[in-house]
């Protein structure tokens, strides 16, 4: 068994778990090599909120002494995946990047962190998030320059990645949590269908909307941990029915016809940096005839009130019960959201929730004749400064609707900056986006000329 030096941010999550599962390496050898390459990083990125040796090394020799005995070892056997603070584990506190939960440390997993481990994967730690997902944004740098955000609010699990110090790591999004910091920091950032994934053992924010995201390297490593983590759990009443999916097959595959795109200006095109604006004008002239281009109508705006409103009115009532025992200890940003939610009207409240299907009707035609839309994952690069996260209004629309969206690291701005692009698809067709996605990324330099 060989414990060689490896470079260790080159390793996927796929080539990783071959190692360990093939008898290469050991999971213990591979754990204490990224800690070693992740610990000099960490002191100016601060992607972590947690992030203890002891704690990812007993992980790792426990699967090697399970391989010992004979055991069977799973998909993601010694593979190191970064959990957003806002996920339950019964091994790592989890203050949801609040300093009045400091210490908290939870009883059990998470439904996400149980599949996880079920496959063998060594959770390396808890990244970095704002105080409760909206507050006071955490202290985490952009790794391609750390005066600027890496976005938000799963800030730590994208820069983790981005800075190789894991493959693959786990965010959350209700707005734009996923997408935006995974375009700001130059990765993969999947969030799909709603319902699939249990939200069991996360931090309540907004019931209504919240979902489990994935970041990632490569679009192979992505499908392998998103469909890990799919399926029905009775403890999230969302995912009722949900079965296991084979995702990472067919987001490999080659696509039986080339895809096609239809390029959405959002109602916020006059919003955008005027460099990304031009660069996406571009990469549409590039598709020619090809690439359709279509305005969403002036409902893309209500949506985006309506997610709001749901947003506000719930996570008020998330909060309830801590704000009243400690919201003195609450940063001034979330008491804000809290007082801004409790004014939000039972009749606007339901008004926002039943309009999700109806939205999510209009785009049903569009799906007939379109693979995927293409669109900015966000307004422009990262902005400079840390006391925000930036805008999600490129996001939450998707987020509304509970539609598939991935962003790909395939364009940056003039200062050498990240700039996504997003894919959305129909629900439930997470697969074929994949496959879309992994099909544009193949030969994005054929269609720019680049």
């Amino acid at each position: 068994m060989s414990n060689d030096t490896i470079s260790i941010p080159a390793l996927s999550a796929a080539v990783i778990s071959d190692m360990v599962r093939q008898g290469k390496h050991t999971a213990e050898n591979l754990a204490t090599q990224f800690l070693a390459y992740a610990k000099p990083i960490e002191q100016e990125l601060k992607a972590f909120a947690y992030l203890d040796d002891e704690a990812v090394l007993v992980q790792a020799r426990l699967l090697d002494q399970g391989r010992a005995r004979g055991g069977v070892l799973g998909s993601l056997a010694g593979v190191p995946i970064a959990l957003k603070d806002a996920i339950d584990t019964f091994d790592m506190p989890s203050t949801f990047g609040s300093a009045s939960l400091a210490g908290r440390q939870p009883n059990w997993d998470a439904q996400v962190a149980k599949r996880l481990r079920a496959q063998g994967a060594v959770i390396f730690g808890k990244t970095a998030m704002p105080a409760f997902c909206l507050g006071q944004p955490a202290a985490t740098r952009n790794p391609h320059n750390p005066e600027h955000t890496p976005g938000g609010s799963s800030s730590g699990s994208a820069a983790a990645v981005a800075a190789g110090m894991v493959p693959v790591a786990i965010g959350t999004q209700t707005g734009g949590s996923v997408i935006r910091p995974a375009s700001y920091c130059g990765v993969i950032g999947f969030k799909p269908t709603r319902g699939l994934i249990s939200r069991d053992g996360l931090q309540p924010l907004c019931e209504t909307i919240d979902q489990v995201g994935v970041f990632g390297r490569s679009i192979e490593d992505v499908a392998i941990v998103t469909q890990t983590l799919i399926g029905a759990d009775v403890n999230d009443p969302s995912t009722q029915g949900v079965l296991p999916r084979n995702l990472s097959d067919v987001a490999l595959s080659e696509p039986p016809f080339k895809p096609k795109f239809v390029f959405v200006k959002t109602p916020f095109w006059d919003q955008m940096d005027p460099d990304t604006r031009d660069a996406f004008e571009a990469l549409a002239e590039c598709f020619g005839d090809e690439m359709h281009t279509m305005q969403l109508p002036s409902v893309a705006n209500q949506a985006i009130d309506y997610l709001r409103t749901i947003m506000d009115a719930e996570f008020a009532a998330a909060m309830d019960q801590h704000m009243t025992h400690s919201g003195g200890e609450v940063d001034a940003r979330t008491r804000d959201i809290v007082m801004r939610g409790r004014q939000v009207s039972a009749l606007d409240y339901l008004k926002a929730k039943r309009a999700i299907e109806p939205v999510n009707a209009g785009f049903n035609e569009l799906f007939e004749h379109f693979d995927a839309i293409l669109t900015p994952a966000s307004l422009g690069p990262a902005p400079k400064g840390l006391d925000s996260t930036g805008d999600p209004i490129m996001n939450m629309l998707w987020s509304y609707t509970g539609m598939p969206a991935i962003s790909l690291p395939l364009l940056e701005s003039e200062s050498g900056l990240p700039i996504g692009i997003q894919l959305v698809s129909a629900r439930h067709d997470d697969a074929r986006l994949l496959r879309t996605a992994n099909w544009l990324m193949s030969h994005f330099s054929d269609i720019t000329g680049e």
